[in-house]
């Protein structure tokens, strides 16, 4: 499906959309396995053949086979039930070596590429990956000043901050593979993290979130989400990751066009020579984007400017959070502000001005009452 900005996008496995739970692995329990997909470039070279090993040997594991050593550092599998099924096959040597001249009977030839390889890796890509775990809490859970280490006040005093029980709550991380197609084509991973109301909290471009320590699982009394439920949390990350995308393709297609124009500019200032402000051949800088416009779908296996996204893995998280209470004075003005609080950065949101209920980075007093830079008057 193309918008209006060019963005090409497909649903999430390539199916109806739905986001399967996949059974994580005795190796490397609740762990998300990535796909081993290479970096797109001009010369559309192989995957590195250590890195390639070690996704399938993760896969593997994942799907809850057992991978044991061959001779000649090939692999002896026992595949899973649903393997089994999928294949009609019990058991599968492989081998990794691309130099290997022969193989044995009914060995796979694995290496990055190959018939077998791309059979592993189209397996990998059908569902996305669901894991599950907790985030581990911070100690302390926030900082020593409290609310005033994220919004600044003015003719106020900070009172002590403090800090209520933590509890946890239900947050989801949708990872993603982004292809930018066009001119020089490249890969990039992105991960997106909700809140229990499916609002977006942070993005990261990368395959983990950052500055987070957790283990694998739940915490108690939170069940894991059924396909349906996961299926709308990964359409709510969807429209996010979409409309993140959007101004993204805005920033490249100016960018094109600005090019385009300067390449204008250069030809005309050499052609005259006399130190005038060129002329653009063929009209003002506005004619000139609506021409490139025009050459561009010309010529779009070359230069379109498309998106290509894929889902390759869900993350259910149990989020350490609490309210964090301070009270904010000066002479007879005394008002409590109430923040939530990550417990596993140690990171306070930014309060509610008290005037207009909208989140303040800097508070002041008017008149007897507190109230932030753009609803004082």
């Amino acid at each position: 499906m193309n918008d209006a900005t060019g963005t090409r996008t497909t649903r999430p496995g390539g199916g109806d959309g739905r986001a399967k739970r996949r059974v994580a692995g005795r190796a490397a329990p609740g762990a998300l396995v990535p796909p081993a997909e290479p970096r797109v470039s001009a010369a559309f070279g192989p995957v590195d053949s250590a890195a390639w090993r070690e996704f399938v040997g993760r896969w593997l594991e994942a799907q809850g086979c057992h991978v044991g050593e061959a001779a000649r550092g090939d692999w002896e599998v026992a595949l899973s039930p649903e393997l089994q099924r999928r294949w009609r096959r019990q058991r599968v040597r492989l081998v990794f070596d691309p130099l290997r001249p022969t193989l044995p009977r009914g060995a796979w030839f694995t290496a990055p590429g190959s018939a077998a390889g791309r059979k592993i890796l189209d397996a990998a890509r059908d569902e996305p990956a669901l894991a599950c775990r907790t985030a581990l809490p911070r100690v302390p859970g926030a900082p020593a000043e409290g609310l005033a280490a994220v919004c600044r006040v003015r003719g106020l005093t900070w009172g002590t901050p403090r800090l209520g029980p933590v509890r946890y709550e239900r947050r989801m991380a949708f990872h993603a593979v982004v292809t930018l197609w066009g001119g020089l084509p490249v890969q990039e991973s992105w991960v997106l993290l909700l809140d229990r109301d499916r609002s977006l909290v942070e993005w990261q471009r990368g395959r983990e979130l950052p500055n987070v320590r957790s283990r694998d699982g739940l915490g108690p009394g939170q069940e894991p989400l059924q396909g349906d439920e996961c299926a709308r949390w990964a359409e709510a990350a969807r429209g996010h990751l979409d409309a993140l995308l959007t101004g993204r393709e805005l920033s490249r297609l100016s960018a094109f066009f600005a090019a385009r124009v300067e390449e204008e500019e250069e030809r005309s200032r050499r052609r005259g020579g006399n130190g005038d402000a060129p002329e653009l051949e063929g009209g003002d800088a506005t004619s000139l984007k609506v021409e490139w416009e025009r050459r561009a779908a010309e010529v779009s296996q070359r230069w379109a400017l498309r998106t290509d996204v894929r889902l390759w893995g869900l993350e259910e998280w149990s989020w350490p959070v609490a309210e964090l209470e301070q009270g904010l004075k000066v002479g007879a003005v005394r008002v409590k502000l109430v923040s939530r609080v990550d417990v596993a950065r140690g990171q306070p949101e930014l309060p509610a001005c008290p005037s207009c209920g909208s989140a303040a980075e800097m508070l002041v007093r008017v008149r007897g009452a507190v109230a932030c830079e753009h609803c004082a008057p």
